[in-house]
């Protein structure tokens, strides 16, 4: 089994809300790949914000259980591929784990070639119109990961 890490700034929006999307993919397609989460200033041991899980729910994505985890290089060492989900996180890391930073793009960039200057808009703390339009770009985003992954196995 493969993994895929995502990266955002908490990891109590939007990277637990693209771990839950991709592993719900990943299962129903049949593939070999599993997701975790982590930020780079993460809310360590928080639960997912309530909004994040709520807009899963809506799209029925199961939210599972969450806990935000801190980014370390240990994480970036075992996953296969990491996807940050702004060019922030991306610099952030290339600065502290340069030697793995072959590992790791946006994944706006990734998944579909999108420049991804903006990556994701963070909806921390915004309405939940806000958590609804990161799932529909989540969404997006990781159906054309899960096609790009499929071809390549």
């Amino acid at each position: 089994m493969k993994t895929i890490l995502f990266v955002c700034t908490a990891n109590v929006c939007r990277s637990p809300m693209a771990e839950a999307i991709f592993n719900a993919m990943a299962e129903d397609r049949q593939l070999p790949f599993r997701a975790r989460s982590s930020g780079v200033a993460a809310l360590e041991n928080e639960p997912m914000a309530p909004n994040a899980r709520a807009a899963l729910e809506e799209a029925g994505i199961p939210a599972g259980h969450h806990r935000a985890r801190q980014v370390s290089e240990s994480m970036l060492r075992k996953a296969d591929l990491v996807l940050a989900l702004s060019p922030r996180h991306v610099a952030k890391l290339q600065k502290h784990y340069g030697g793995l930073s072959h590992k790791v793009h946006t994944l706006p960039q990734y998944a579909s070639g999108a420049p991804g200057e903006d990556g994701i808009p963070d909806p921390y703390g915004q309405t939940m119109t806000a958590f609804r339009a990161s799932v529909h770009q989540l969404v997006g985003y990781i159906d054309s990961l899960v096609e790009a992954l499929r071809k390549t196995e």
